[in-house]
């Protein structure tokens, strides 16, 4: 895992002290403050359980990008469609696709049941050309890699909470998760921004989920109660930052790094500046790869 300049992580400091793992794909959060848990549990309610976070006056039909969302998990949740908790929303998301991208989900399509009450058939929403829930993202950060952890396995530890829960306890027991997901952009001005409304990938991933019971002092335990790298078991709560780049980019489908750079230029907004900024950061993350 390469390390990010502190300039770039200023979009992130402001959630807590943040710390890379040796070897892994993503950095911890860690903050003693437990604002941000009070500030998502009223974002959401087990009547509303998904918030997206929009512009002032924006219409939430007409998102054409990755946006933020504040979600609640439940295993008592009513049988009801997104559309019937969020309203219209833009499924036009039709790009081209790219062997190196994944058309990563936000709000993971395996919510859906703790979301809707159902797996089957999928919702709307959770398909992969809804805007708003959808963020381009090299194949690694979102599936992970060998032992590497991404997206899909912070993922996973959610899913796994409530398997676990249904494995030890009475199944008229509620269980609540509550799952913050923050797709980060970097603008023109190197300024960090998530409501850029023409970026198309972001630089990374910010996660965070707990439980309804989890205080601030519990979050990333799973890390630091670890006495070696391959002993630890992803655990809530947690709070991640995943950066959005290629480690090994000729292991990714042998596209060397020109051609990589490229076609990333070609999702990014803007104008020539734009495209500087965004070769340097990309120049930036792979600067080891090319020793």
């Amino acid at each position: 895992m390469k390390n990010l300049e502190h300039e770039d992580l200023e979009f992130i400091t402001k959630y807590g002290e943040i710390k890379e793992y040796q070897d892994e794909y993503f950095y911890t959060i860690n903050s003693r403050n437990s604002d941000l848990m009070q500030e998502i549990k009223s974002k959401v309610s087990e009547e509303k359980p998904m918030f997206p976070y929009l512009s002032n006056g924006e219409n939430f039909s007409k998102v054409k990008r990755p946006i933020k969302w504040d979600v609640l998990l439940s295993n008592k949740c009513e049988e009801r469609s997104a559309k019937d908790l969020i309203g219209k929303f833009y499924d036009g998301n039709t790009g081209s696709k790219w062997p190196f991208l994944d058309k990563g989900h936000l709000v993971a399509r395996e919510f859906q049941k703790y979301i809707c009450k159902r797996n089957k058939p999928i919702d709307n929403f959770f398909y992969k050309n809804v805007s708003s829930n959808i963020a381009y993202q090299f194949c690694d950060k979102n599936r992970g890699n060998g032992k590497k952890r991404g997206q899909h396995q912070f993922e996973q530890a959610v899913m796994n909470w409530f398997q676990k829960a249904n494995d030890t306890d009475s199944e008229s027991k509620k269980v609540i998760v509550y799952y913050e997901v923050e797709p980060i952009f970097l603008n023109f001005d190197n300024k960090m921004s998530s409501l850029n409304p023409d970026d198309r990938i972001p630089i990374g991933t910010r996660i965070f989920a707990f439980r309804d019971t989890d205080t601030s002092d519990q979050v990333n335990n799973f890390i630091r109660q670890s006495k070696k790298k391959d002993e630890f078991k992803i655990t809530l709560p947690y709070h991640i930052f995943i950066p959005n780049y290629i480690e090994d980019y000729d292991a990714e489908k042998d596209l060397d790094i020109s051609k990589i750079r490229e076609k990333f230029e070609d999702f990014y907004a803007g104008d020539e500046q734009a495209k500087c900024s965004l070769s340097k950061w990309y120049s930036n993350q792979n600067t080891a790869n090319t020793k």
